[in-house]
């Protein structure tokens, strides 16, 4: 079927099932790591009493909202949450990147930021998902606001990461590739009218 998980939504805890093998193994792989800013892992494996390969991943729910549902959410905690997430997986440049990263898997419960839904996810630059997270940005602010917020971000991020130019203009490009095939094929929204001026402030900001 090779299409996202179905979610069992619990009070305490959710259970994914997947019928695409390779999607578990994805998200298996991040949960197994106890990332930070990552749901704990509690039980995993092959689902019985179902026709067909059914593998599960249960976690501890996270009972938060889309970070971009809250208008104030901070900018600075998000790069910094991002960074903590990549740092525990960097080596020789690359390192674990979500790779899907739309607001609605980006949670925010309380002052904290939690990164669900891995089914995309591979080893690759940082730039990689850093430029793909601001490109959401980028369709919802005005310039102003996207200036004063991706700036924030930026700068608090590569106090942990330092970013590289000339990787960040390869990987916007790509970011900005695969972001408007997904906006044509899933969303909907219509985007901001400086969206265009925010694009060309990035590509000249790392």
């Amino acid at each position: 079927m090779n299409e996202k998980p179905h979610l069992v939504i619990y009070p305490t805890v959710i259970t994914k099932l997947f019928d695409d093998f390779e999607q578990y193994q994805n998200e298996l792989k991040v949960y197994s790591l106890n990332i930070p800013h990552v749901p704990r892992m509690l039980s995993h494996g092959e689902a019985n009493g179902f026709d067909g390969g059914i593998w599960t991943i249960t976690t501890n729910r996270v009972k938060g909202k889309p970070y971009l549902d809250d208008p104030s959410f901070d900018a600075s905690r998000l790069a910094t949450s991002l960074a903590e997430f990549h740092s525990f997986s960097l080596s020789k440049g690359k390192c674990l990147c979500h790779m899907d990263n739309q607001p609605k898997n980006i949670l925010l419960s309380g002052n904290e930021f939690f990164f669900v839904d891995f089914s995309d996810s591979r080893v690759d630059y940082p730039e990689t998902d850093v430029s793909h997270l601001l490109l959401f940005w980028a369709e919802e602010f005005t310039y102003m606001e996207f200036i004063a917020i991706a700036g924030c971000f930026l700068n608090s991020y590569q106090q942990i990461i330092a970013l590289d130019s000339k990787r960040w203009t390869k990987q916007l490009k790509l970011s900005i590739y695969r972001f408007d095939f997904r906006r044509t094929m899933f969303y909907k929204k219509h985007p901001s009218a400086d969206s265009p001026r925010n694009r060309n402030w990035l590509e000249a900001v790392v």
